[in-house]
């Protein structure tokens, strides 16, 4: 199984997300763009995992998050992997309260690191993918801004299984552990 912790996001973020991706489309940028129902932050990207190890994840999630409450995001500015220059992967950016995020994205790296669980070492930059391998250059980053993407509450943590069927990328939710309000 290919597995992930991540945020899943409400429609109105998803509905947003979408209309800033049909602007780009109308200044002719294209690629391969992702689908609005699979957007999301990953918070840690586990890999191919054997079943028998999502009891462990699970036990570990629920420990990192037990104690935390809810907190609030935005969408920020768009930015691009590794530059907008060169870029492979077109991204909204994250804001808003990113220190809790960060500190449970940081817990929870150290206890599944401290498990032996094998992760990537890349610095944690929040994001949302919104396009991949770009065919066309993208417009300079001045021209378009995501501020007005709107704000949402955090409320749980997600272990997703990512599987292609058809050609398409499915996200299967696996197991939700909710924040305290």
């Amino acid at each position: 199984m290919r597995l992930y912790i991540g945020i899943d996001l409400p429609p109105h973020i998803k509905r947003a997300l979408f209309k800033f991706q049909l602007r780009l489309k109308k200044l002719g940028v294209k690629g391969a763009w992702k689908a609005s129902e699979s957007f999301h932050i990953t918070l840690e990207f586990l890999g191919k995992i054997p079943p028998e190890s999502i009891p462990s994840i699970v036990q570990l999630l629920e420990t990192v998050v037990r104690d935390k409450k809810m907190f609030k995001l935005h969408i920020d500015n768009p930015g691009a992997f590794p530059s907008f220059h060169r870029c492979h992967s077109l991204w909204a950016g994250v804001g808003g309260h990113t220190e809790e995020l960060d500190q449970i994205r940081s817990e929870l790296h150290e206890a599944l690191a401290s498990n032996g669980f094998m992760l990537q070492r890349a610095p944690f930059i929040p994001h949302i993918t919104l396009l991949t391998n770009p065919k066309t250059p993208m417009p300079d980053q001045v021209s378009f801004s995501l501020r007005k993407a709107g704000t949402f509450r955090v409320s749980e943590f997600v272990l997703f299984e990512s599987k292609s069927e058809k050609g398409k990328r499915l996200y299967i939710y696996l197991y939700r552990a909710g924040l305290k309000r």
